[in-house]
């Protein structure tokens, strides 16, 4: 029988915890090249990542964000930002089905008008972060160095190595 959502999604947000953890630290010991835009830096890209799960967090909360959408942060500065909204989520999702049913209304950062339920809102920053944090791979091996393994099984496989 299929699990209940909500050990699921705490899988997923633990998959994400680790995940954001391992590419700061591969991150932390990469030079930083100032000559490139955001998108092609991977620490900027990092930043966005941690930025936009506070940015979602704030809007399930109803609360303005901290942060921009592209921040100019330190590798330091997003892992604490990914660490502390992780543990966030943690304690949404651990709310289980009633929080994880709620409807969030907010505007987007092109000033439309949504609704989508926290459930929808943990799953699409989990997938998000995924997303980048394939492009921050990409990046580091084109510029020489070796990006870490974050896929998903490779969390699983944690009490296996």
């Amino acid at each position: 029988p299929p699990l209940p959502m909500s050990p699921i999604l705490l899988d997923l947000v633990g998959h994400m915890r680790w995940a954001d953890t391992i590419v700061a630290d591969a991150l932390a010991s990469t030079p930083r090249q100032a000559d490139r835009t955001k998108v092609a830096d991977p620490v900027s890209v990092f930043a966005h990542v941690a930025a936009t799960e506070h940015l979602w967090y704030s809007r399930i909360r109803g609360t303005p964000t901290e942060l921009a959408v592209w921040p100019e942060l330190s590798v330091a500065e997003s892992r604490a930002i990914a660490v502390r909204h992780a543990d966030l989520f943690d304690e949404i999702v651990a709310g289980g089905g009633d929080v994880l049913d709620q409807i969030v209304s907010y505007r987007n950062s092109a000033g439309r008008d949504f609704r989508n339920s926290v459930r929808d809102i943990v799953v699409h920053v989990k997938m998000h972060g995924s997303y980048h944090r394939g492009q921050i791979a990409r990046l580091v091996r084109a510029s020489g160095g070796e990006p870490p393994y974050t896929d998903y099984i490779q969390y699983k496989r944690l009490d296996q190595v």
